[in-house]
């Protein structure tokens, strides 16, 4: 059962959709001292430091995927900090509202409009709680739900980069949805992906790991360091967290165990998942040219630096990298029905 009590929201006040008439919203059903409206990170950081030593038990947050992320590492941190001894601060459960532009954790939890979520909360009807799984950074110990390297990375920063040369009211409105990232995937991904070769990338697991059958979906079990993928291929993603923005479920097996995270190496072009969208959103889409396993670790190495998102925000360039599953777990509220 989820823990009842303090609860507090926790919004990025540079958010897209945190609007003044959210803010107003928001300010009308919560009480002041609960209310933070974070404009940078050191504030954020200050924040989430407060909200430890304050002991809340519920963390309602909102303003995209990345902005969840980052309010992730910094409770963590903040419990780090505030730990004397063997005795850590709780980690308050998470409520995420639906205020990005992808939302892939509020589809993930079954967020609704997020200001009848957060009434809903601040009114006593909290929903269930559940252990939300994350994948840890060897080198810099940062955690998150989701994470890529290559040409979904690359999308996100060419995404980016059209929001800031789009002036005009409706180019604006049309990058706060999808079809903004659509534009830059054929102005700018698709051109510069078909015009570079594929990176020669290798992946090894550093843990327990099985792979799964293309066909059947079943699960095939490999040693600890063998080798799950060696060749050209154009990216590599990860996470617990099924989802990408706008509910397209790229990682299907995310949530299958608990013990490990979902790493899926795709050697297929852009053009080729256009063609097979339906199922790439759905999670249906299976080939032989997408490999998926379930690992505890791995280690990822490429012939060139790649684009590198964590949580839907750009982490610039990487050659290599180390993850793993995090000992560390959140309880985020979830409003979907699941099977016990």
């Amino acid at each position: 059962m989820p823990r009842s009590g303090r609860v507090a929201v926790l919004l990025n006040a540079n958010a897209k959709r945190v609007t003044s008439a959210v803010r107003r919203s928001f300010e009308r059903i919560t009480p002041s001292e609960d209310l933070f409206f974070s404009r940078s990170l050191d504030e954020a950081a200050s924040f989430s430091s407060e909200i430890i030593q304050r002991r809340y038990d519920v963390v309602l947050t909102g303003g995209g995927d990345g902005t969840l992320v980052q309010t992730l590492n910094l409770l963590l941190g903040a419990v780090d900090k505030h730990s004397r001894g063997l005795h850590r601060p709780k980690l308050p459960d998470i409520g995420i509202l639906r205020l990005g532009t992808g939302n892939a954790l509020a589809f993930a939890t079954g967020a609704g409009h997020p200001i009848e979520d957060a009434l809903a909360v601040l009114s006593g009807d909290v929903p269930r709680a559940r252990p939300l799984s994350l994948v840890e950074e060897a080198d810099s110990g940062q955690v998150h739900p989701f994470a890529s390297l290559g040409y979904d990375a690359a999308l996100l920063n060419d995404y980016l980069d059209c929001c800031t040369h789009v002036t005009s009211p409706a180019g604006k409105q049309m990058m706060k949805s999808v079809a903004g990232y659509f534009y830059a995937l054929f102005a700018k991904t698709i051109p510069a992906d078909l015009r570079a070769p594929a990176p020669s990338v290798r992946v090894v697991a550093t843990g327990r790991a099985s792979m799964l059958d293309p066909v059947t979906d079943e699960e095939i079990p490999l040693q600890t360091g063998t080798t799950l993928f060696e060749g050209c291929a154009k990216n590599v993603m990860w996470g617990t967290a099924p989802y990408y923005g706008f509910k397209m479920m790229v990682l299907p097996f995310a949530e299958r165990r608990s013990d490990r995270f979902h790493l899926r190496v795709s050697t297929v072009s852009i053009p080729y998942l256009l063609g097979h969208l339906a199922g790439l959103w759905r999670g249906t889409l299976r080939t032989p040219r997408i490999l998926d396993f379930l690992v505890e670790g791995a280690r990822i190495e490429s012939s060139v630096p790649l684009p590198y998102q964590t949580g839907g925000d750009g982490r610039g360039y990487r050659s290599s990298l180390e993850i793993s599953l995090s000992p560390r777990t959140f309880r985020v509220l979830d409003r979907l029905p699941r099977a016990a």
